[in-house]
């Protein structure tokens, strides 16, 4: 599990900042500046709906994050 401050949204870690989501970045600062933060959508915590960005820099980290995680298997 990521670090304090990070929260799983449909499966995909991200920190929340107010109701927007940026993609969790390890060794990033939680208060980095916008201009180094990926924005994947926004949230809201009442209804507990994501709205996912439909960016080429969001598909982009999605791609590489899915492409990062292994499969886990018994043996």
């Amino acid at each position: 599990m990521p670090n304090h401050g990070v929260e799983l949204i449909d499966g995909i870690p991200v920190t929340l900042k107010g109701n927007e989501m940026y993609a969790f970045q390890p060794g990033q600062h939680p208060d980095a500046p916008p201009s180094k933060r990926i924005k994947l959508g926004t949230y809201d915590t009442t209804t507990k709906r994501a709205l996912w960005d439909n960016t080429e820099e969001m598909k982009k980290w999605i791609e590489e994050y899915q492409a990062g995680l292994a499969p886990r298997s018994r043996k």
